[in-house]
Formats: structure tokens, C-alpha cells, sequence
């Protein structure tokens, strides 16, 4: 990791979002299949390693990463792309709960850091953050409930809620010592959809963005009425580091 995570070189400016200023959250990556669709969203957290969503595990053989993607529909961006050598989701991820629904993936190659792609910072283990304090979540998922995706990088700010405001929207699913939630601020508003998956949550603290959550699961219909659920990044810090030391 580098001393300058989170540190966007070009300030920052997925239904209700707004498009991002080009490579203004250089640590977003694209996961696509071998013929350039894209599946899911990731964070770029050291140079050979994305973090993601657990359930984003689906033809990571061939898929590829790439990197430094602002407009999915241009064949003139100067993108770096890499494949997966390891796929390695939390050993404890349940698709039926969605606990624990993160998974790192080590890349081909180290990228290589600079104006366009770079890394975001990780918390603490255990770190904890105000209710109603404003973060981002960026992706190119569905705008609207049945698509089609983005093309240009969407931004989002949402609200991070209190563990009682989430139970009260998600009951039992919501686990809050392994998850975080944002958003509910009713039609119209800001949220994630479906292939925002496994996108960053990223929270503004001393200066540097944070990654504070992975996109886990929302509304079915994408309403922004219901929060979006993340994994609570923080939670996770011990098995990344442990992860990354071992492979």
C-alpha cells in the first residue's frame, strides 16, 4: 500500500447519480467477461490486488480487470487490463445470508499507479463512522430498474445510516458487525443497482477516501427508498491483511 492511498490526482465532481468527472475515483475497476461486458465493480486496493464481492465470483477464469476505465463505450481510453491468477472469497461467505460477501482477487500483474488508476485506502480493523456522515459510492450498474448499465462512471453520495435505521429496512438480513448500510432517501434519489456489485463505498477522513463498503445487496427493484447494504469493510481488515501476506 502507498503512503498517498485515496488520494484522487482529478477531484471528484448509480440510479439518481450524476456522472463522475473522468478518473476521479482512480481505485474503481471494471470486472468484465472475456468479450468486454461488464459483470461487477471493484476496488483497487494495493497495486496486484482488487477488493470485491463475494458473489461476483462467476468466470473468473477468463474474466479479465480493468483498470482506468471511465467510458465503457470507448475504445480510446488508455486502460490497463489484467487477469486473475486468485480468486479467494471469504471462507465463510454465505449466499443465502450474504454474510461475509467479499472476496479478493489477485491480479495478473501489479498496475501501475498514477494519474488514473491508483489505491484507496483501508480502515482500521474495527473502525466506525457517524450516522448521516456522507460517502460515495460510484459504479457503472443499471440506471434504471430493468438497465440498460452506465457508460460513463456514475457517483453517487449517500448518507451512511445507524444500525437501527438499517434492521428497520432489512430486519434479520442486515448483520451490523459485518455490514453497513446507506442511502433510503426516497424516490428519485441516489442508490446502487444490480453490476454496481462489489463497487466501493468510499468515505472522505483526514483528506483520503476510505474504503468503507463493498456494494452487497439492494432493493430488488432498485428502489431508493431501501438502503444499500455494503460489507463493512472494517470488519474484514484482519483476513485482507492475512490474505495478502499469504499469497
Amino acid at each position: 500500500m502507498t503512503s498517498g492511498c485515496g488520494q484522487p490526482m482529478i477531484a471528484p465532481r448509480i440510479i439518481g447519480g450524476q456522472d463522475a468527472r473522468d478518473h476521479s475515483w482512480p481505485w474503481q475497476v471494471s470486472l468484465q467477461t472475456s468479450s468486454g461486458a461488464h459483470f461487477c465493480g471493484g476496488t483497487l486496493i494495493a497495486p496486484q490486488w482488487v477488493l470485491t464481492a463475494a458473489h461476483c465470483n462467476q468466470d473468473l477464469r477468463t474474466a479479465r480487470v480493468v483498470l482506468g476505465e471511465h467510458d465503457l463505450a470507448s475504445n480510446s481510453e488508455s486502460v490497463q487490463v489484467a487477469s486473475i491468477v486468485g480468486a479467494l472469497p471469504h471462507p465463510n461467505y454465505n449466499p443465502q445470508t450474504v454474510e461475509n460477501n467479499i472476496m479478493l482477487l489477485k491480479l495478473s500483474r501489479p498496475a501501475s499507479l498514477g494519474r488514473t488508476v491508483d489505491v484507496a485506502c483501508l480502515p482500521r480493523d474495527g473502525s466506525g463512522y457517524p450516522d448521516g456522515m456522507t460517502c460515495w459510492s460510484t459504479g457503472w450498474g443499471f440506471t434504471a430498474q430493468d438497465g440498460p448499465i452506465a457508460n460513463e462512471l456514475q457517483q453517487a453520495d449517500l448518507p451512511l445510516l445507524s444500525n437501527a435505521e438499517c434492521s428497520s429496512h432489512w430486519s434479520d438480513f442486515y448483520k451490523p458487525e459485518s455490514m453497513i448500510c446507506a442511502g433510503a432517501e426516497g424516490a428519485g434519489e441516489d442508490g446502487a443497482c444490480r453490476a454496481d456489485s462489489g463497487g466501493p463505498l468510499v468515505c472522505e477522513i483526514n483528506g483520503s477516501y476510505h474504503l468503507v463498503g463493498v456494494v452487497n445487496f439492494g432493493y430488488d427493484t432498485c428502489s431508493t427508498s431501501y438502503p444499500t447494504v455494503f460489507a463493512r469493510v472494517s470488519a474484514f481488515r484482519t483476513w485482507i491483511d492475512g490474505v495478502m501476506a499469504r499469497n
